[in-house]
């Protein structure tokens, strides 16, 4: 249907006539109260590879200043924000989807240049964050406080689920990264490691204590399986 939303809306609600209004509010309330008790049991459950990340977006609702701005870079990480992070209204910032992978802190950057006074909450994956990393540099030299909550599965784990779900081998999709925690600060800003459930509150807690650059890593659980990586055959002149 094409015309302008204002005015076809208006001749839509004329047509439909008197409707009744049905009150949703009590199955709703009783829909988030399965699914609060469901991500509850998900952020409990411990299988000793790492830390979920129910348990990881549950604690970040707890500490999210009320006016922070979250920015979300591409990855199963997002889909786990979306499903996960109970905000108050915090806007979240992201790519739509677009597969565009190192949005997140770039985009808390650009975030920070438009709102100084707020705070700036940048959530990534190791793969994404690994696109643009020297970028830690320039927050640390203009004093950018960007509070980072870093996911590490040392894989591009949405793209092996694809590669999967299409019933292919998962190929080169694994990654060798660098201690995120001390690669942050030896770019001079405050890294934060964190390797259960029990330390995330307190990692939180430092997070959000004081101003400039810093980095809670979050040594995530590898759901996906990932094979070793086969080395291209070399080409032949």
């Amino acid at each position: 249907m094409l015309g302008d939303a204002a005015i076809t809306m208006t001749a839509l609600t004329d047509a439909l006539g008197e409707v009744k209004a049905t009150d949703q509010r009590l199955d709703v309330a009783e829909r988030c109260a399965v699914w609060r008790a469901e991500k509850a049991r998900r952020a409990a459950d411990d299988r000793g590879r790492g830390v979920g990340a129910a348990a990881v977006f549950h604690a970040l609702s707890e500490h999210l200043p009320a006016d922070a701005v979250v920015t979300v870079d591409v990855g199963n990480h997002a889909y786990s924000l979306d499903r996960y992070l109970e905000s108050k209204g915090q806007p979240v910032l992201m790519s739509g989807y677009l597969g565009s992978i190192g949005f997140g802190y770039p985009a808390a950057m650009g975030a920070w240049a438009a709102a100084p006074d707020r705070p700036i909450v940048a959530v990534t994956g190791d793969g994404g964050f690994g696109q643009y990393a020297t970028e830690l540099t320039t927050a640390v030299k203009y004093g950018i406080p960007i509070k980072h909550v870093l996911l590490n599965n040392h894989a591009l784990g949405k793209i092996s689920k694809e590669q999967l779900a299409e019933d292919y081998p998962v190929w080169h999709t694994s990654l060798h990264n660098p201690d995120w925690a001390g690669y942050a600060r030896l770019c001079g800003a405050t890294g934060i490691r964190a390797t259960s459930r029990d330390e995330l509150d307190d990692a939180m807690s430092t997070l959000f204590a004081s101003d400039g650059p810093r980095i809670v890593v979050r040594r995530t659980g590898r759901r996906t399986p990932v094979a070793h990586s086969t080395p291209l055959p070399r080409r032949t002149r």
